[in-house]
């Protein structure tokens, strides 16, 4: 899986419910708070309020879940973009004990 960081650029930086700017707001962040996500969408073409390319990510602040705009109409909304993959956790082997034998042998 891959989990996505990014720092907004200034204050009031809003989490909405969905990757568009007509979706609710459901908090802000302010400027130098790293933010991390765990989804990314790309604007696949133009439109009244996107452009192609445009990115925004699907982010946990506190309580809150939603998109977050890295890349609005072309603009910096955030900074200090990264993405790491990191490997699915490993599940321990199960271990299955195995019965004792106890040999008893005549004195």
């Amino acid at each position: 899986m891959t989990t996505y960081t990014m720092t907004p650029i200034s204050n009031g930086t809003r989490i909405r419910t969905d990757h568009n700017v007509y979706s609710a707001v459901l908090t802000s962040v302010n400027a130098d708070v790293v933010v991390t996500g765990n989804e990314l969408w790309i604007a696949p073409a133009d439109g009244s309020e996107v452009k192609a390319g445009d990115k925004w990510v699907k982010v946990t602040y506190g309580m809150f879940t939603g998109w977050m705009a890295y890349i609005h109409k072309g603009v910096p909304i955030c900074d200090n973009f990264t993405a790491t993959d990191v490997p699915p956790p490993v599940e321990p082997p199960v271990v299955i004990p195995l019965p004792a034998v106890i040999e008893v042998t005549p004195e």
